[in-house]
């Protein structure tokens, strides 16, 4: 398990934000408001079998009718092929409730993708990189 730097911080944050921190065998996840219908949800730590059902929960949870999400896993150290369900299960969300997503990564994230022969998903390196698709796809 991968301690997460900053852990008083973000919750102090989300407390400000009011918007609830969760923690997850290994992983934390928290949500940024962007700005009207934009959010970021990010991830530090694994994501692996026992944390993916829980973050794909609570990325799903903020897909909303006509939101527009970036899954921030750039701080994410290892994510195991149990990731994949996280973004087949925000796909399903999204295509349910007419939202978009957008997913930024690093190395990790990267291989997962290459892997697994992902070639639907196109994967963001920088958060303004994925701010900008979701506004040109509005």
């Amino acid at each position: 398990m991968t301690a997460v730097p900053n852990f008083r911080a973000a919750t102090r944050w989300a407390a400000r934000a009011g918007v609830p921190d969760e923690t997850s065998a290994g992983a934390r996840f928290k949500t940024e408001r962007i700005s009207g219908d934009m959010m970021r949800v990010e991830v530090q730590g694994e994501i692996d079998l026992l944390n993916a059902p829980a973050l794909r929960r609570y990325a799903s949870a903020r897909l909303r009718p006509s939101a527009r999400m970036v899954l921030d896993l750039s701080e994410v150290e290892f994510i195991g092929s149990a990731g994949l369900s996280v973004f087949e299960g925000l796909d399903a969300r999204a295509h349910q409730c007419d939202a978009r997503w957008v997913l930024v990564g690093n190395r990790p994230v990267q291989r997962l993708l290459l892997a697994a022969g992902e070639t639907r998903l196109q994967l963001h390196t920088s958060l303004e990189s994925a701010m900008g698709a979701l506004r040109r796809s509005a």
